[in-house]
């Protein structure tokens, strides 16, 4: 099933993981606070986060962060079911999640353990906000986009590790002259975009060719945005700078 967010699906205004927990140990980190909402389920190619599991659904739940800054869980009416700590949830019904809230999807051994900053560690007001609720509403009518990106992280973004480097410890300027040669390299056709995205890019998506999916204004943080939407089709774009690192981005539709 394709997931349609709720109105008030905003970008995100802290910083939140799941930390992937099996036989007690932690095992790997997932950040899930770049993206306005992430999608969990075995079908890889529909989701921002594979549940690799026969007992999950191909697009079991979703994880929503709101225009006030909570974070929400959605069970898209699988057919195992979500439990929050240790409670199954109603299908369709979003439930708040709190820091070190424990989240189980169908009979997966795994358990996810959402982390995520306190109201009173919020991104200050210098990082771009969500849109306010009527004016987001004002903008859900604007034309959606499909993009793809390659993140470069340096040391000085909000999360300094990827699934590439535990610890990132590399200059912004160090972290720009790899993405101007990235760019060289794509522009040059040395390399396919998904595939230098795939094994290049600091972000989740790497796993999806660095695809994003489709987004609308106010899903993502604002510098991303507005570059994203200034392209056209199949352009690829220069370095851009976001709390998150320095991107090239391709927009794909």
């Amino acid at each position: 099933m394709l997931f349609n967010p709720p109105d008030w699906a905003s970008q995100p205004c802290r910083v939140a993981s799941l930390e992937v927990y099996t036989g007690g140990q932690r095992v790997l980190s997932i950040p899930v606070d770049f993206q306005s909402y992430y999608t969990l389920g075995r079908a890889s190619d529909q989701v921002s986060v594979t549940l690799d599991h026969p007992s999950c659904s191909r697009v079991h739940a979703a994880l929503v962060h709101h225009t006030d800054g909570r974070i929400f869980l959605i069970d898209l009416q699988s057919t195992q079911g979500t439990l929050v700590d240790g409670r199954r949830v109603p299908p369709n019904k979003p439930v708040v999640l709190k820091d070190q809230t424990r989240i189980r999807f169908g009979d997966l051994e795994s358990e996810y353990v959402l982390r995520c900053e306190s109201a009173a560690e919020k991104r200050g007001a210098e990082e771009p906000s969500a849109a306010p609720p009527n004016k987001r509403a004002a903008t859900m009518a604007d034309a959606r986009v499909r993009a793809s990106h390659l993140l470069v992280k340096h040391k000085d973004v909000r999360r300094p590790s990827s699934w590439k480097e535990p610890v990132v410890t590399r200059t912004k300027e160090e972290a720009l002259a790899m993405i101007q040669r990235f760019h060289e390299m794509l522009t040059k056709g040395e390399v396919d975009f998904a595939a230098l995205a795939s094994q290049e890019s600091h972000c989740s998506s790497a796993k999806r060719g660095g695809d994003l999916g489709e987004f609308g204004r106010g899903d993502m943080q604002k510098a991303f945005e507005d570059a994203t939407y200034a392209l056209k089709v199949g352009e690829l774009s220069g370095p851009v700078f976001s709390d998150s690192g320095v991107h090239l981005i391709l927009r794909t539709g």
